[in-house]
Formats: structure tokens, C-alpha cells, sequence
């Protein structure tokens, strides 16, 4: 009755203009960045074009907008790069398999790695760097190693060059320039992380949990700031962005921010093999048209990379790879830009790394039973069983590439239902196992991973191309 008296009298609101305010209230826009930014709704991609009050924005819809946000910082995309993704009579498409040759070129011709994948992982994060705001979450680079001078800063300078509005590497800043430099969408390059703990175990503490949330589309922290009469405001600055990090002591970063990461132990390079002297003005000079190229391939890209990012398809593989939560989330972003970069090739790469880095525990303890059983069913008699002692399995076992001891095997079998009995054996009775090939088979299969569907529609990118 008191709601009803307070709307029916004279002078009173009425409900109907209740409802019309409730309807006229519109949810606040998604927080826009100048250097990049993403329109999901639309799949729209967006690049920074110059500065200040004559800043704009270039869209992957081939448009020009003007920048509504004040203060806007210089932009790294070249006049010239802007002009021919938009003029309508240049060349429409870039080639994705050449683009990624062409970094990893840049990347070999400076860098060192034993392990030829790492090429192409580094390759496949840095174009992914000029398209991270697609994603939900986006893994950090981390280079340590046991010894100095093993490469870590090489990596990171070459990467300032060739990561999306990257920094130089900087030396164990402040939280506040790495908040300040990721709220802009900058790829923030961190070296020598090793000395926040002993300068300052705060800072150290502070930027850690940055990493905590960094990683993460949407994550942010919060800081207290002054304001007009001596007060102060809660303001929320946005730390989704890609960071590389360097040091010597794996343990400069937390667990969780390890799990964010995707690590790379480096050594010192053998002298014999000859890589390019790095000079800032030389390196700038050869990877600048190759930038050039990675915006132009990110705004051609952009909404069919959306596309197969959420696609049913590329999470079917991503499960099937067993991966944990957390690797998952950092490696399906570099697999979406191998299939829309067109390269089965890098999708191997990728695959193989993602397993021996991110794998399941528990994954690969299925891996391992599966493979036992697999081999075990060699053994199978004409009577459907296999019938041996456990010396003898394990020694079947390592000759097929299997190291388990007769310990393990023994416990294994056990754990499966088997039992031991007397068995007439070509060497005469023993004490000995007896495995039903229906029930090897059956262990196998339980222990099989999630099979990516037969049926898989492919991928397209702009070109039409898979």
C-alpha cells in the first residue's frame, strides 16, 4: 500500500515513467584502448594511427575512426603501413606462411635455441601479440637460465623490435610504469627479474600479483589516487597485455605466474656457431617492414582468427592434447594463429611443445598405461591371453621402448584385477600372470584421450584458403 500511495498522488511519479527510466539505462560500454582494442560484437580490430588530438584509429572493417579518448599515446603503426591496408587498389591479402618465415628468419639470424621448435614458438607469439585482445587469456614468455650471459636479454631485445607496441627491456621496474605501460596495451618486456626480491621484497610482491591478473582478458588492478580537496579514489587500471620476462633464477617467479607462462630455459651458445651482432639502428631497420606486415595480416585476420578461436573444432584439439586448465588456456591462442596462418607444420610444432610443456600429470600416467597395455596385447596367445612371468613383460616392455621395473609392473597388473596362478608355460609350470586381450584392450581404450572428430570442418582465413 505505501508504494502505491507514493506514485498515485498528485506530484507523484508514475510507474509507467519508472519503467521508461529502468529501459533507458544502457550498459556501460566495454573500456576502449588506444593502441589496440577489440569490438566483439562486431569482430572488429582496431590500431592506434598517430597522437595526441589528431590520433585515430584504423579498423580491420578498411575505415578510419577518430579517437575519443584524451591523452592518446603515440602510436608505433607508420603512416605508410596505415595507407595500404587502406587504399582499395593496393595488394588485398598477405601471405601468413610467408610472414612467419620471415620472423622466423630475423629470429635465427640473432638467436640461438637447441631445440628447433622454439623458433617457431616465438614466432607464432609474436604475431599473436598484434591480436591478444581476441583472446581470453594470453601466456607470458619467461627466458631463465642456470648461467648469465645464456641469450636472455638477446631474446628480449630482439623481441622489443618485433612484438606488437613493445618496450624496451626494462630493468626491474616499478609496478607503476608496468601498470602504466600494460593499461596503454603495450607488449611489456621485463629483464632481470631476479633483483626485485632483494631491492624491494614489496615490489616484488606487487608485481607478482599484476602477473596474477595480467594474463587474464579483462584483468586489472586497483590503486588509490588523489584527488581535487585531499581526497582520495579507488581508480581500476587495465593489465591485460603480452609480457616477456627474463631471469636468471626460475624461482624470481611465483608458481602461479610460471603456470602463466610459457618457459624457456636457455644456454650459453656453443662458439662455434655464428649468429648477427645486434645494433639497435641495423635490427630496427630489418624488422620494421616485417612489422609492418604482422599489422597488416592482424586487420586482414582479425575476425576470421575470432572465428576459429571459438570455434568447437579447435576445442575439440586443444582437449584432445590433455593439456592442464592453465596450459590450455595460453596454447589454444597460438594454435588458432597457426590455422589461420595456414601452416600444418607450425600446428605440429605447437602440438608437440604443448604437450612435453603443459601436459596433464595425470595425462601422462594414462599415456604410460596405455602404452603398457598396448604392448602387452603383442603377447596374446590363440587362446585370447597373455601368459608370462613379470620378467619376461618387462623385458618385452623395454624392447618396445618402455622403461617400467618389475616392481611397477607387478603393482600395475595388480591394480587391473589380475592374479597370479600356475601356468603351464613352454619352459614348464610356473607362478605366472594370465591377461585376458579383452581386458587389455578394455584398459587401453579407458585410458585412450579425447579424439578430435573425424569430421572437422576446416578453417578458413580471409583468403578463402584453409
Amino acid at each position: 500500500m505505501s508504494n502505491e500511495r507514493k506514485t498515485s498522488g498528485k506530484g507523484r511519479i508514475p510507474p509507467s515513467q519508472y519503467l521508461a527510466c529502468l529501459h533507458s539505462i544502457k550498459p556501460l560500454p566495454p573500456t576502449q584502448r588506444f593502441l589496440i582494442s577489440w569490438e566483439a560484437h562486431r569482430k572488429v580490430l582496431k590500431f592506434g594511427y598517430g597522437h595526441g588530438e589528431k590520433a585515430m584509429l584504423v579498423c580491420s572493417t578498411k575505415k578510419l575512426e577518430w579517437n575519443k579518448l584524451a591523452n592518446a599515446p603515440a602510436a608505433r603503426l607508420p603512416k605508410a603501413c596505415a595507407w595500404r591496408f587502406l587504399d582499395p587498389k593496393g595488394k588485398i591479402h598477405s601471405d601468413g606462411g610467408q610472414l612467419q618465415n620471415l620472423c622466423q628468419a630475423l629470429l635465427r639470424s640473432y638467436l640461438h635455441f637447441g631445440d628447433e621448435r622454439l623458433y617457431t614458438l616465438l614466432s607464432v607469439w609474436i604475431i599473436a601479440t598484434y591480436v591478444y585482445p581476441i583472446f581470453s587469456h594470453f601466456g607470458y614468455l619467461f627466458f631463465h637460465s642456470r648461467f648469465p650471459r645464456s641469450g636472455k636479454t638477446r631474446s628480449e631485445e630482439i623481441l622489443s623490435h618485433m612484438c606488437f607496441e613493445a618496450t624496451v627491456p626494462l630493468n626491474a621496474p616499478t609496478t607503476a610504469t608496468i601498470r602504466e605501460m600494460a593499461a596503454e596495451g603495450h607488449t611489456v618486456i621485463l629483464d632481470t627479474l631476479e633483483r626485485w626480491k632483494g631491492k624491494s621484497p614489496e615490489a616484488h610482491s606487487a608485481a607478482m600479483e599484476l602477473l596474477d591478473a595480467g594474463f587474464r582478458n579483462g584483468g586489472s588492478v586497483a590503486k588509490m589516487v588523489p584527488v581535487v580537496g585531499g581526497n582520495w579514489r579507488r581508480e581500476t587500471f587495465p593489465v591485460y597485455a603480452p609480457y616477456v620476462l627474463a631471469a636468471i633464477d626460475k624461482e624470481s617467479l611465483t608458481d602461479t605466474a610460471l603456470d602463466r607462462s610459457f618457459v624457456i630455459e636457455m644456454h650459453r651458445k656453443p662458439i662455434t656457431i655464428k649468429k648477427q651482432n645486434y645494433d639497435f639502428h641495423r635490427c630496427e631497420k630489418k624488422c620494421s617492414p616485417v612489422r609492418d606486415e604482422m599489422y597488416r595480416w592482424a586487420l586482414e585476420n582479425a575476425s576470421a582468427l575470432a572465428g576459429c578461436y571459438d570455434s568447437a573444432e579447435l576445442r575439440t584439439e586443444v582437449d584432445a592434447l590433455e593439456l592442464n586448465d592453465r596450459a590450455a588456456d595460453i596454447w589454444k591462442p597460438l594454435l588458432a594463429v597457426a590455422h589461420v596462418l595456414g601452416s600444418a607444420e607450425t600446428g605440429q610444432a605447437l602440438t608437440s611443445l604443448a604437450v612435453e610443456m603443459g601436459r596433464d600429470p595425470d595425462a601422462a600416467e594414462r599415456e604410460k598405461v596405455r602404452a603398457i597395455s598396448h604392448s602387452l596385447r603383442k603377447l596374446v596367445n590363440g587362446n585370447g591371453v597373455a601368459a608370462g612371468i613379470t620378467s619376461d613383460f618387462v623385458q618385452h616392455l623395454r624392447h618396445d621402448g618402455l622403461e617400467v621395473t618389475e616392481h611397477e609392473l607387478h603393482g600395475l597388473l595388480g591394480q587391473w584385477g589380475f592374479e597370479q596362478a600356475n601356468v603351464r608355460l613352454p619352459q614348464g609350470p610356473r607362478r605366472a600372470w594370465q591377461l585376458p586381450n579383452a581386458r587389455l584392450e578394455e584398459i587401453e581404450r579407458e585410458n585412450s584421450p579425447v579424439s578430435p572428430s573425424e569430421n572437422v570442418t576446416t578453417v578458413t582465413t580471409s583468403k578463402g584458403k584453409p
